[in-house]
């Protein structure tokens, strides 16, 4: 709490909406101090402010730049929330009466010089600095705090989920946790949520093993993505091609995620081969590839189905594949089901002959 009372301005951003959302509010609560909430406290998000054209933005702006300048009536501080950010930069409009233009130019002199009564919390979901208004960003981060919460696709929240869980008062053990994240992703709300479904699930105190959460995070978002990457790595072409068709017609954006999963996936069962030809105890796999132990067998009967001459080759080609996959959206549902064909018809197996 003493550190919201030292600054007057904080950024949270990042990919991980749960702990930026949780963190911001918490800002918020602390710089309230116990005041009226609905006398000293505004939001605004910058990205509907933004899209607004014509004299509706005019509008929006002037009232909001008119509320950052005018000190609170029934309180002696003033704390605004501004959503989106990274939408705040500097317009390729000269003309100095442009709304978006007066929008940019008043809070960078506000931030230069706050005035003592007025407190801004900035939120965005962008995942780089570079994303954001160097002046601006350079402003907070001088007169303020920058918090990232940023994860990538291979980062493993475990320790983040163990607090959780002991929050909220379940029994789940570390394989359990785990399978969760093998099964739902790395995304906090996402997992935030199936906690709470398996809280209502079962009884307070009861142990959640490895299979009961398996049996009861089927319905998940994400657990066809599971069931797509797990048929591929079995050479089961017909059902990794359905599901894949499935989460694309549902999300036809949502290729990088699925090509990233199939790269998780085949760097796993190659990591495998290497750790039989070091003769490493299949005791130590587990920990090697940080899976819990049922999992890990599953991984290693698709591993024992190629050979590593073919793992490797494949992921030569998933590395061929990855910014084709990543900047060309309108031909990844083609370049994936290509992909498909190629590992299940053995076409890698093959390359060696």
């Amino acid at each position: 709490m003493n550190q919201h009372r030292q600054k007057q301005v904080y950024l949270f951003f990042g990919n991980q909406d749960l702990l930026v959302q949780e963190n911001a509010e918490k800002c918020i609560n602390d710089l309230l101090e116990n005041r009226e909430r609905d006398w000293c406290f505004e939001r605004y998000d910058l990205f509907e402010m933004m899209k607004e054209s014509g004299d509706e933005a005019s509008r929006k702006i002037d009232e909001f730049l008119m509320n950052c300048e005018t000190q609170p009536m029934f309180s002696d501080r003033k704390i605004i929330r501004l959503d989106h950010s990274e939408q705040l930069k500097k317009p390729n409009s000269k003309n100095s009466l442009s709304p978006h233009v007066r929008l940019f130019e008043t809070l960078t002199r506000i931030l230069a010089d706050l005035p003592s009564y007025l407190f801004l919390v900035f939120t965005s979901p962008v995942m780089r600095d570079q994303e954001f208004s160097k002046p601006l960003f350079r402003k907070i981060q001088e007169k303020g705090q920058v918090q990232k919460y940023v994860a990538y696709d291979d980062h493993s929240p475990l320790s983040w989920l163990q607090q959780r869980v002991r929050e909220k008062g379940m029994k789940l053990d570390r394989n359990a946790l785990l399978t969760l994240i093998e099964i739902v992703g790395n995304d906090l709300n996402d997992l935030d949520q199936e906690l709470e479904k398996l809280k209502t699930r079962f009884s307070e105190g009861q142990e959640i093993d490895e299979e009961k959460l398996k049996t009861s995070v089927r319905g998940h978002k994400h657990t066809s993505a599971f069931r797509m990457a797990e048929a591929l790595a079995l050479k089961q072409l017909p059902l990794a091609l359905e599901i894949l068709d499935q989460q694309l017609n549902e999300a036809p954006r949502d290729q990088v995620r699925l090509f990233s999963l199939v790269i998780l996936q085949y760097r796993r069962l190659l990591n495998l081969h290497y750790l039989q030809q070091m003769r490493v105890p299949e005791s130590d796999f587990p920990q090697k590839i940080k899976l819990p132990p049922f999992l890990t067998k599953q991984a290693l009967k698709q591993a024992n189905q190629y050979t590593c001459y073919e793992l490797e080759s494949i992921m030569l080609e998933l590395s061929r594949l990855d910014l084709e996959v990543k900047f060309h959206g309108g031909l990844s549902r083609l370049m994936l089901e290509n992909l498909f064909q190629k590992i299940c018809l053995g076409f890698f197996r093959e390359l060696k002959e």
